[in-house]
């Protein structure tokens, strides 16, 4: 998810829950984010993982924030008032003149809606995995939905066989002995990646001390 933020020009923005961690806390790093996207115009990547889920409180807001572009009640009273001033600041600068408070709000839910791009992360095989479906509908019909299986065999052997393609793994004879138990892997990253000639002698010896 980083790497395409980066790739698409966004920045990443994600909390650091702890025990410490209050609702209070996460209207003010809200606030902070909403401001980057609807006022400064930044575009904004915003990871979300369940586990900063402390309560349900945290999935509402997430909700209402995809739903809507906004929170309600995040920002109230001198919040709002600097909110507002800053927005008409950065319409005066764009060469318009808006003095409404209510179309300037609806400026800024729209700056939030085009720039912050929410990315939740979660595990399907949880319990609460249906009750989230329905009490918070926008976390799934305001976004798109990739669903990550485990990875095949092969794809574990091809990883693996790119990060080690540089290192020198023969021991000091000169021959690479495999780790023992490693049959089962060997054999499909010989099928995607066929060995060496010279080490073809020595990865059948390593199975042969495997099996035993």
């Amino acid at each position: 998810t980083k790497f395409v933020a980066w790739v698409n020009g966004l920045s990443v923005f994600s909390i650091e829950a702890s025990k410490r961690y209050t609702l209070a806390n996460f209207d003010e790093d809200l606030r902070e984010v909403m401001r980057r996207a609807g006022v400064q115009g930044e575009k904004v990547c915003f990871l979300f993982d369940e586990a900063n889920a402390l309560s349900s409180a945290f999935l509402e807001k997430m909700n209402a924030l995809l739903a809507s572009g906004e929170v309600p009640g995040l920002f109230e009273k001198e919040e709002r008032a600097q909110l507002l001033a800053a927005c008409r600041d950065a319409a005066q600068k764009k060469g318009a003149m808006i003095d409404s408070e209510d179309e300037l709000f609806r400026m800024f839910t729209r700056a939030v809606q085009r720039n912050l791009h929410v990315a939740f992360t979660m595990n399907p095989s949880g319990g609460s995995w249906k009750h989230r479906c329905t009490a918070s509908p926008a976390l799934f019909n305001r976004c798109v939905v990739d669903w990550f299986g485990s990875w095949p065999d092969s794809a574990l052997a091809q990883v693996a066989a790119d990060f080690t393609k540089h290192l020198d793994l023969c021991d000091s004879s000169g021959e690479w002995t495999p780790p023992v138990g490693s049959g089962a892997l060997l054999a499909t990253a010989e099928a995607a990646f066929p060995p060496p000639k010279d080490l073809a002698a020595s990865l059948d010896d390593g199975d042969e001390d495997g099996e035993d």
